[in-house]
């Protein structure tokens, strides 16, 4: 009868101890650690990214899409071509869109973001809609959505925003709270990088 178990579980051993000691080694140096930490947090970070945007469009034109103004006063499109901006589809329900459209209202209030238009979805009425845009405070165009609206734009989650050009195309997208220096740098790479390969 023949094993061979012993040599196996030798070279297992020595493999963790070998990986142990390196682990050790680059957790004794500060900077080596730090830029292992900050890579981690990196990819961790872009995985939950590219999971929760799968669905989301990207590089194509925004779709065209007309909607009821929250306030009744007509129709408008949910993009404004000739300069780049934001649509922001939220739920009146939905925690993350309370505290995070604030970060988009106060970055076109400043002029730092040219347009932004927010896109009401999953709710009950419009009542429903005006007191949250009441209680959030926001001065941003409201649009009724609708189950197409959705549909067209591949919403699945609140809030998702799409940063889009000055051409009517989608340049960027992301789903869940994002911060005012969240949503500044995404639009600003775009100017970035719409200057660099104009």
């Amino acid at each position: 009868m023949v094993t061979g178990g012993a040599p196996d579980l030798e070279k297992q051993q020595s493999l963790i101890s070998g990986i142990q000691k390196t682990w050790r080694k680059i957790r004794s140096r500060f900077w080596l650690s730090l830029a292992l930490d900050v890579l981690l947090i990196a990819v961790v970070f872009f995985a939950i990214h590219s999971w929760q945007t799968r669905y989301l469009l990207n590089d194509e034109a925004a779709p065209e899409t007309l909607l009821a103004l929250l306030d009744g006063s007509g129709v408008r499109s949910a993009t404004n071509k000739g300069e780049p901006g934001v649509v922001y589809f939220f739920a009146p329900w939905c925690f993350y869109c309370r505290t995070s459209i604030g970060n988009l209202d106060s970055l076109v209030a400043d002029g730092r973001i040219a347009w932004a238009t927010a896109i009401a979805l999953d709710y009950a009425d419009s009542g429903e809609v005006q007191e949250f845009v009441d209680e959030t405070g926001i001065d941003l165009p409201v649009l009724m959505g609708t189950g197409r609206t959705a549909s067209d734009w591949s919403i699945r989650a609140f809030p998702t925003y799409y940063v889009i050009d000055a051409d009517g195309a989608i340049s960027s997208r992301s789903a869940g709270y994002s911060t005012t220096i969240g949503l500044w740098i995404r639009y600003k790479l775009l100017h970035i990088y719409k200057s660099a390969f104009a």
